[in-house]
């Protein structure tokens, strides 16, 4: 692919912020036992190279390291480049976090804690040890902005009543 544009760096800068926001926000909701708050991600390191973002994150119980990388100028929906209806943060967090959620993968004895395990596109020349990433890309999650957290009561339905169509109908509701 070609050398990023500015236009493509400072889009791939506002879609790792973006995205960066959701998991605060998703993270907030988890923790409160929201209904729309379902994975934790603990990031640990976030970044961008030209057009590309970096995500390095664990995901609870899994005690790995877990690492996202994306070229921000390909859609994951379409071929061709996101257009302006497109929220490509979400799509980031649902499909390649929420849908491919590591927290099952849980360490065996003796496994080296350093190690990061990348998923996503390009995977050429990524620091494979969290000692090797630069601590300028370290992430320290802002304070939880209560403004974050779902308190939307979840929906109650009614049970559906049916009836035999051969029978009496049943008691309407009072």
């Amino acid at each position: 692919m070609a050398d990023p544009t500015d236009a493509d760096v400072a889009f791939a800068a506002d879609v790792l912020r973006n995205l960066l926001h959701r998991i605060e926000a998703a993270n907030a909701n988890a923790a409160t036992g929201s209904p729309t708050g379902r994975y934790a991600f603990l990031v640990s390191h976030a970044w961008t190279d030209g057009a590309v973002l970096h995500v390095v994150y664990a995901a609870p119980p899994s005690d790995r390291n877990w690492g996202l990388a994306r070229d921000t100028r390909r859609s994951l929906i379409d071929p061709s480049a996101w257009n302006a209806a497109d929220d490509p943060a979400l799509y980031y967090y649902l499909l390649d976090l929420e849908e491919n959620w590591p927290g099952g993968a849980v360490g065996v004895p003796g496994e080296d804690p350093d190690l990061v395990r990348w998923s996503g596109d390009p995977l050429t020349t990524l620091p494979g040890r969290l000692s090797a990433i630069p601590e300028a890309h370290r992430y320290v999650a802002p304070p939880v902005d209560p403004s974050w957290i779902d308190r939307t009561p979840p929906v109650i339905t009614q049970p559906r009543l049916y009836a035999d169509p051969n029978g009496p109908l049943p008691p309407r509701p009072s």
